[in-house]
Parts: structure tokens; C-alpha cells; sequence
């Protein structure tokens, strides 16, 4: 059996056993959906990390025999405190070289998650805290993913809202490049402003004003698109 990293959350400790990447990979996954929706089940994993249903059936009992997971049959997945601490330091690495590769070498926000995703399982814990020191220690990625999650959040999902309500955009869960594209060309980027105009009738497209520009946004943006709510837009 792998070691697990029995790290505190606020950071690393000077020792750490590593997992494979495959096994950081599922855990953080299963931290970022759960962080998303009620429930994670093997069918949400396969979609996320684009592979096989029965891939994900064996990587999830492996992951429980580990003790990393607990998973019931015909119920959803959740990490145990083993496979939560893997999970928030695998997404914690992820986000600071996402800051690294946009905020100081420069590249497009749309481009560096892929890597940044090939990178993370490679570093250490004296990397990780220069890193943090480098960067100034940021609280989220370039997309608005919290850095630390395992802190409170209040944000809410854009197809929460209702016409009248003014926001501001705090993070874009989908980081595909297709979508950052898109999203970025409508100016809907982390700390923009954003005012909910109308809905169509039988809850069709949500009407938003950004930058005194209107778009028909359907309902898989605005699932993907969280913002704070109006009550703490100063």
C-alpha cells in the first residue's frame, strides 16, 4: 500500500510519502466535485477525468482498500481525513503553479491548466512554500479557485439569481479551454461586475450585463459561472 502524506492543512510537513499521480488526480477530483454538488458517484469521475466507467470502478475500490475514500455501494464517494488532506494539498499545488505560469511567465489563463495539472504532482514541500512565498501568497488560481479550499465559501451559481440582482464574478469552475475562451471574450472573469437583467419565460436563457454589454446565457454557463452574491457587492 501507497503512503499517505498525513500533512496539517495549512501546509506541508517536512516528510511526505508520495502517491502515484493517477491516485492524487482521483482524490483531488473527488474533493473539487464534491465541493460542487451533493453527491459524487463513479459516473461524475468518469466524465471529469475523461476515462473509462470500469477504470473508475477499479481506481475507487483500490482507493477504499487504501483507506483513502469511503464508498458504499449505490451511494456516493467521500474522502476519508487521509484522502481529504492529499486532495487539498494535490488542489493547493495545482493552483500556485497555475499562478505561476500566468503571473509570471506570462501564459494565457486558458492554456495553463492542463499543465499546471501534469506539474503538481511533481513537487515537493520546499518548492510548494517557495512557491507561496514567490507568488505572495495568493488565495486563489487565475480562474478564482480558491487555493486553500478546505476555507469557507460563499459564493453562489450565476443560474441562482434573479433579474435585478448585481454581482460580482468570483470563479469559473470549468477550466477547459473552450470555455475560459469563451467566458473571457464576454469579459466574465473573476471580479468583474455582473447585473442579472431578465429570464426568458419556462426558465430559459438568464439576460446579464457586463461591461454595459448583454448576453443570453443557458444554463450550462451559469452553472459554471459562480459569483457573490448582490448582499456583498460594495
Amino acid at each position: 500500500m501507497e503512503g499517505v502524506a498525513l500533512t496539517s492543512e495549512s501546509g506541508p510537513t517536512m516528510q511526505e510519502t508520495p502517491l502515484s499521480a493517477n491516485v492524487e488526480e482521483y482524490l483531488e477530483w473527488i474533493y473539487r466535485l464534491s465541493r460542487e454538488q451533493a453527491e459524487v458517484t463513479t459516473t461524475d469521475l468518469a466524465r471529469s477525468l475523461k476515462v473509462s466507467p470500469a477504470s473508475v470502478t477499479g481506481m475507487v475500490k483500490r482507493l477504499a482498500e487504501r483507506g483513502l475514500i469511503i464508498h458504499e455501494r449505490y451511494h456516493g464517494i467521500t474522502l476519508s481525513e487521509e484522502g481529504r488532506v492529499v486532495a487539498l494539498r494535490t488542489i493547493r499545488r495545482h493552483g500556485l503553479l497555475e499562478r505561476l505560469l500566468v503571473d509570471v511567465l506570462g501564459m494565457p489563463w486558458h492554456s495553463v491548466d492542463e499543465l499546471a495539472g501534469k506539474l503538481e504532482h511533481h513537487i515537493t514541500p520546499e518548492v510548494e512554500e517557495r512557491l507561496r512565498n514567490l507568488l505572495g501568497h495568493p488565495t486563489t488560481c487565475p480562474h478564482g479557485q480558491p487555493i486553500d479550499w478546505d476555507l469557507p465559501a460563499g459564493d453562489v451559481r450565476l443560474g441562482t439569481l434573479v433579474p435585478g440582482d448585481e454581482v460580482l464574478i468570483s470563479r469559473i469552475s470549468d477550466e477547459t479551454p473552450e470555455f475560459l475562451t469563451y467566458v473571457a471574450e464576454l469579459g466574465m472573469v473573476p471580479g468583474a461586475r455582473l447585473e442579472v437583467a431578465s429570464r426568458a419565460p419556462f426558465n430559459g436563457p438568464l439576460l446579464v450585463r457586463v461591461n454595459n454589454q448583454e448576453y443570453a446565457l443557458g444554463d450550462e454557463v451559469c452553472a459554471k459561472v459562480w459569483v457573490v452574491p448582490s448582499a456583498a457587492v460594495s
